[in-house]
């Protein structure tokens, strides 16, 4: 029996330590995103979830933030070529993170780097894409109503169709606002998880306070 027991908590404590090196990991990739400042940066930092994901492979985290950091790249990338192939990797990344975990967070982020792609051509993309971009939210908000992502992209897709059509914006911001209670209410400690955009969320505000 008490070998069993030995065999048992050296099994426990194994896993807790494979679980602490993993949260490590994305920590020190969340860090990473924190400073990014040059190509080279955003490049080091895809490659280096990559290799997260490729060990884990059944966590989506990895493949969730390096989706992210590649639309952070594409939305400052001035060629539209370029541009366009780093989104629709990361909305691959994105299908294959959500095999293994479909949740508010891949929906709200596949969302947003459909977003991105209607700002390549809105003139053409605005018809097709925004059904998509909408539904894409509405799917997030319904598996996690909560979720402040879902509920800020949202409120800019929103805001921006407002800005188009020429019609109020009292549903966008209240979006928005909705989105900036919940980032102000989360707890200000590391987290593996999810748990950017509060400042453009307060950006946002601010353009509904106008």
């Amino acid at each position: 029996m008490r070998h069993v027991l030995t065999i048992c908590a050296a099994l426990t404590i194994s896993l807790a330590f494979g679980q602490s090196k993993f949260e490590s990991a994305i920590l020190k990739g969340k860090n990473m995103i924190a400073t990014l400042d040059t190509v080279t940066d955003y490049q080091n930092t895809i490659n280096y979830f990559e290799r997260i994901a490729q060990k884990e492979t059944d966590q989506w985290l990895p493949l969730y933030y390096q989706a992210q950091v590649m639309s952070f790249m594409a939305s400052n990338d001035p060629n539209v070529d370029t541009k366009e192939a780093t989104l629709n990797s990361a909305l691959e990344l994105i299908q294959k993170a959500k095999k293994i975990d479909k949740n508010a967070e891949l929906v709200a982020l596949e969302g947003f780097v459909q977003m991105l792609r209607l700002t390549v051509d809105p003139a053409t993309r605005g018809q097709t894409l925004s059904p998509t971009i909408f539904g894409l939210y509405q799917q997030a908000l319904a598996l996690d109503s909560q979720n402040p992502r879902a509920l800020l992209f949202m409120g800019q897709m929103q805001y921006g169709t407002a800005q188009f059509f020429g019609t109020g914006f009292e549903e966008a911001c209240a979006n928005v606002q909705k989105a900036y209670d919940i980032f102000e209410k989360q707890p200000d400690e590391p987290t593996i998880n999810p748990d950017w955009g509060k400042g453009s969320a307060k950006a946002a505000l601010a353009n509904c306070n106008q």
